[in-house]
């Protein structure tokens, strides 16, 4: 049997995390709303599948569809003001969706005091080197964090 060929139309992964830069000062929930309500309409429309891990220290996502969607989905999201230091972890071929039945799956935590399983993703690299966080890491932790297509933590 020949090996699939990778071509501009195949599936992609792409997984990164940020730094949250939402308003400490306002409720997050309405933020995260209106962030979910347009990732899903979009995604649904480029064909584009994935989860999303909020926490009081920032964001991890991970992007599943064809390499030119996504890529154009990242940028957009990149450009966006509710977080800094967006970080591309992994941007590969892949043969199966990771998340294929949501077109954003998303698990949310907002109390700064409750365990944040980002934290040590996103710790200062100035003196602590670079980061040793890898996609495959975080693909895993949005596996067994996202087990429901929308879901606040509690504290």
């Amino acid at each position: 049997m020949m090996k699939k060929m990778h071509h501009s139309g195949s599936l992609y992964r792409l997984i990164y995390c940020s730094r949250n830069m939402i308003d400490r000062g306002a409720p997050p929930e309405t933020e995260i709303r209106a962030i979910l309500t347009a990732s899903r309409r979009n995604n649904k429309l480029d064909n584009i599948t994935g989860a999303l891990l909020f926490t009081a220290s920032g964001f991890a996502q991970v992007l599943e569809g064809p390499r030119e969607v996504v890529e154009r989905s990242f940028e957009r999201i990149s450009g966006d003001p509710r977080h800094a230091d967006v970080t591309v972890l992994s941007f590969t071929p892949t043969e199966r969706r990771s998340f294929p039945d949501w077109s954003m799956g998303f698990s949310g935590q907002i109390s700064p005091d409750a365990a944040d399983p980002l934290v040590h993703l996103l710790a200062d690299t100035t003196s602590a080197g670079p980061r040793v966080t890898t996609g495959s890491d975080v693909l895993h932790l949005l596996e067994q964090v996202v087990q429901r297509e929308d879901e606040w933590i509690p504290a």
